[in-house]
């Protein structure tokens, strides 16, 4: 049986984004994944906050983020100079994965 792991590469379509903190500096070249809302992960999330359509998911490389203090108001900046505002920002999968809900800025 194959084990099962935490490494960001296996994943296609990854680009890399810009992760702003509100407290503290940049992160540059953080691997990321992004997928729109499902319905199941959008009824989790909203016990917390409130979703808009347009929201995306991003899944980010949790390594290059392990110094950084992640939360809400945070920016992220894709690889096309668009940015988002974190409206929910997450630890998963023992801290190699970072899962943060952007909207558009």
């Amino acid at each position: 049986m194959a084990s099962p792991t935490f490494e960001f590469p296996v994943f296609d379509g990854q680009e890399l984004v810009t992760y702003a903190p509100a407290a503290g500096a940049a992160v540059s070249n953080v691997p990321a994944v992004r997928r729109p809302l499902t319905q199941s992960r959008q009824r989790n999330v909203e016990r917390y906050v409130d979703l808009q359509v347009s929201d995306v998911i991003f899944h980010l490389g949790g390594t290059a983020l392990a110094a950084s203090t992640l939360a809400v108001g945070d920016v992220i900046t894709d690889a096309n100079s668009h940015g988002y505002n974190v409206v929910f920002v997450e630890r998963q999968t023992l801290g190699s994965i970072v899962v943060a809900i952007g909207r558009a800025v």
